[in-house]
């Protein structure tokens, strides 16, 4: 039968009955049934169905990162594919709506050692659960510069400075933290001045000291970003905190510095 008395008879464009044609000569009976809005079912292929959770169980992360994760290993994979093993293993939940983009505006120091940022956090992951930890965290390349477990106070977050900047040879330019009374005094005398050993430290290194807004948690988003990370990756795979920080820096691709490790930015933007 002639095209066009097709096109009539089921009052549909041309270009209408190509793709069906089309539909047809890729997937035959299947490609020309009723379907759900959204791309046809592909059957995935075993082996890569296993490599997709082989990884995820290394890297635990989202399929956006881990299709980051195996294209720069050279594996041409479909991100959407690799959503779906997820979503159909339960690593994470189904996206029934597009979300929007988020508007927001990023900062970030071109130069590693520029800006460092630090707090205390209590941990939440099983090992080591409730323990006080204080990280230095750079802010262009996100590495974990140093870190210190014990008591929160000024005396151990002066101690994980020192070996911070011993290890890595190396002191920041500008140090950000919240206005905790380990690093800030939040009493002054009548003429506005107040002593404070953390402060007076910072002064002989020649650091300069920005403490975030009160109540702008954000400023200091950097170091809240790797203390959710820790909270939910430091798990049965890492015997020590230590073997932790070494995955963080050295193996983990961070979305942040385009799916490089901490160290590789570190490196590189030097």
């Amino acid at each position: 039968m002639p095209k066009k008395r097709i096109v009539m008879a089921m009052k549909i464009s041309r270009m209408a009955l190509w793709k069906i044609e089309q539909r047809y000569k890729k997937d035959g009976d299947y490609g020309i049934k009723d379907h759900k809005p959204g791309r046809l079912f592909e059957p995935l292929h075993p082996k890569f169905y296993n490599l997709v959770i082989k990884e995820w169980k290394k890297y635990k992360c989202g399929a956006r990162k881990l299709h980051a994760i195996l294209k720069k290993k050279g594996f041409s994979v479909s991100l959407w594919k690799i959503s779906r093993v997820l979503v159909k293993e339960g690593f994470q939940k189904p996206c029934l709506n597009r979300r929007k983009p988020r508007k927001y505006k990023r900062y970030e120091w071109p130069l590693p050692n520029y800006m460092w940022h630090t707090d205390w956090h209590v941990i939440k992951a099983k090992k080591l659960k409730g323990k006080d930890i204080i990280v230095y965290l750079d802010d262009c390349s996100r590495k974990a510069m140093g870190y210190c477990i014990g008591a929160e106070n000024t005396r151990n977050s002066l101690f994980a400075l020192y070996k911070a900047t011993a290890d890595n040879l190396v002191a920041p330019f500008i140090l950000n933290s919240d206005r905790g009374t380990q690093f800030f005094p939040n009493k002054r005398d009548k003429e506005g001045n107040a002593f404070h050993e953390f402060q007076e430290v910072l002064k002989e290194l020649g650091i300069i000291f920005v403490p975030s807004k009160r109540r702008h948690p954000q400023t200091n988003g950097k170091i809240e970003k790797f203390f959710h990370i820790l909270d939910t990756e430091f798990d049965e795979r890492f015997e020590t905190i230590g073997a932790f920080f070494d995955y963080y820096n050295n193996e983990r691709p961070s979305e942040a510095v385009d799916y490089i490790t901490p160290n590789e930015a570190y490196k590189k933007r030097l």
